[in-house]
């Protein structure tokens, strides 16, 4: 796998911490290429020193993937740079909560605006790129794109998007040798000054939640397993497999852990 990888040119989106480092940083020990992006310019500069000094090769990209114009400016420095492009992993998200009533136009607007039409974005751009190079796109999702969580209806809504656009593309260019997939992440470990929007728009510090977690690295290996394999669609944790089978055979359970954290959300964030 490790060989796969030499001299891929890849670009990670939101790769100035935590999955993102993670995968950036595997990569490049794989020999890749590795173009980093994120929207803090000290957070960047950080993992790309870190990466340089690793003797990786690689890109810093700082902006922000909600803005069109800013995709296809940092599309097209990759390919100034290398002239190619291998692998793009839409990774930037940011983490949201409120309920729907109190989820202010300005909170939705940021929320889909990252993650969603980031990646609509960057694939719009990238995509003419990956059919030259027959490559993979691959999007990271996470268990609550797969049903719409109480209290996490933004955060929901914005990555149950994305599996409509990776099902489509699927089959859409099924033809063409690109490779679609995308990577439903369970709860894995976050930074210590990792932050969630909250529903007035303004942002604060995660809550701890006492549950088993994937590592960041664990997630970055089962990314380069999921683009070496060609797989389609990965849900990484038992938990997350679980969910998958009680949706489709045990609705009514799943109603009845919905409504659980409905009742829970006011204890966790309020």
């Amino acid at each position: 796998m490790e060989k796969y990888f030499k001299d891929k040119v890849v670009f990670i989106t939101g790769s100035s911490k935590g999955i993102g480092k993670a995968t950036a940083l595997l990569f490049g020990s794989y020999g890749a290429k590795v173009c980093i992006n994120g929207r803090n310019v000290d957070s960047l500069e950080e993992t790309y020193s870190e990466l340089k000094a690793k003797n990786v090769n690689c890109l810093q990209l700082p902006g922000d993937v909600s803005d069109s114009k800013t995709c296809s400016k940092l599309i097209g420095q990759i390919i100034d740079k290398y002239g190619k492009l291998d692998i793009l992993i839409n990774n930037a998200g940011v983490s949201s909560h409120g309920r729907v009533r109190d989820v202010t136009i300005g909170a939705w607007d940021r929320v889909v605006g990252i993650n969603l039409m980031g990646p609509v974005y960057m694939t719009s751009y990238a995509l003419p790129h990956l059919l030259e190079t027959k490559g993979s796109i691959i999007f990271i999702s996470t268990l609550a794109g797969k049903v719409g969580m109480p209290g996490h209806s933004t955060y929901s809504v914005s990555k149950m998007g994305l599996n409509a656009l990776s099902v489509a593309m699927q089959v859409e260019l099924e033809d063409t040798g690109l490779h679609t997939g995308i990577i439903y992440v369970g709860f894995t470990e976050n930074e210590e000054n990792k932050q969630i929007l909250c529903p007035d728009g303004t942002y604060k510090k995660i809550p701890e939640r006492n549950l088993k977690k994937s590592t960041r690295e664990e997630v970055a290996k089962t990314v380069a397993r999921t683009i070496y394999k060609k797989k389609k669609s990965v849900t990484i944790s038992t938990l997350g497999k679980l969910q998958g089978v009680a949706v489709r055979f045990f609705p009514f359970v799943v109603k009845i852990i919905l409504r659980k954290a409905n009742r829970d959300y006011d204890n966790m964030y309020n």
